[in-house]
């Protein structure tokens, strides 16, 4: 049985507080162990910082899928009219970089479009399975 989450925050660092601890929790309740758990903190927060410029705002919407000892994230940053729709990282170093990290936090991630907006998305199995 899977579980769904969703959070809506504004673009701001300081709210980004708020997506790392929903992903804590929803880790945390799929028996994840401290140490992945704060990966998919790390990750989360990764993810969300790769799809806004700096300055940009708009919202952040995410969504939490919790399923037998796996988590999915996805982020779609929603621009205001003002905002440019993600040209997210225009340095391609920065690009890489983000994906060298969550290469080391995650299982599987990647970017798509959905709904004319891009989205980035991460998933996270659980190591060790609960007894």
């Amino acid at each position: 049985m899977s579980d769904l989450v969703t959070l809506s925050i504004p673009v701001s660092a300081d709210l980004l507080v708020l997506a790392r601890l929903t992903a804590a929790t929803v880790a945390s309740r799929a028996g994840f162990d401290v140490e992945e758990i704060e990966d998919l903190r790390l990750a989360v927060d990764e993810l969300c910082i790769s799809l806004v410029n700096e300055g940009g705002g708009g919202r952040l919407e995410l969504e939490f899928i919790r399923d037998a000892g796996l988590i999915e994230v996805s982020c779609t940053h929603q621009a205001t009219s003002d905002d440019s729709v993600v040209d997210a990282v225009s340095d391609p170093s920065l690009e890489g970089l983000s994906a060298r990290i969550l290469d080391a936090l995650v299982d599987a991630h990647g970017r798509d479009n959905r709904s004319g907006y891009e989205r980035a998305w991460l998933r996270k199995q659980r190591a060790r399975q609960q007894a």
